[in-house]
């Protein structure tokens, strides 16, 4: 489910007037849009409903190097902790090193963002406001899964 124009109308028109209703209905948008990614047994299910309007790679589908790359760009751009700086140079480890996997061109993509991989969906992370909350959860799952590989 994706955020709709209606919805974003709603939550103008709730902060503009204190519409309850509004508000209560856009959260209900919100939460079906991040909880339609429960990953599913073994981690291949869709990790979110939508991400403007895209919808999201299963990330059993992208590859070691895409969550590895994205481990990478989450650790720098502050949406994780240190945790996922050890988790993204212990996946490093398996694919033979930093240098090697320079080589590959998922790593590269999640390193500036992009997660995708070999998945075939590719979807471009960071921004503001609701796509900075989605992206955190994003990396959240990310990471889950990084640590799954190990």
């Amino acid at each position: 489910m994706s955020i709709t124009k209606p919805h974003f109308a709603a939550l103008a028109l709730s902060l503009f007037i204190g519409i309850p209703a509004a508000q209560a209905q856009l959260l209900d948008s919100v939460k079906g849009a991040l909880g339609g990614g429960q990953q599913s047994g073994g981690g291949e299910g869709s990790l979110l409903g939508g991400l403007g309007g895209a919808s999201l790679p299963s990330l059993g589908s992208v590859g070691t190097g895409n969550i590895a790359g994205v481990l990478g760009y989450c650790a720098k751009n502050n949406y994780l902790g240190g945790g996922a700086a050890s988790v993204k140079d212990k996946l490093l480890g398996k694919l033979g090193g930093e240098r090697q996997a320079s080589a590959d061109p998922g790593y590269q993509e999640g390193l500036s963002g992009i997660l995708g991989g070999n998945s075939g969906k590719k979807v471009e992370l960071g921004g503001g406001g609701l796509k900075q909350q989605i992206t955190e959860k994003v990396c959240d799952q990310v990471l889950e899964y990084g640590q799954s590989l190990l």
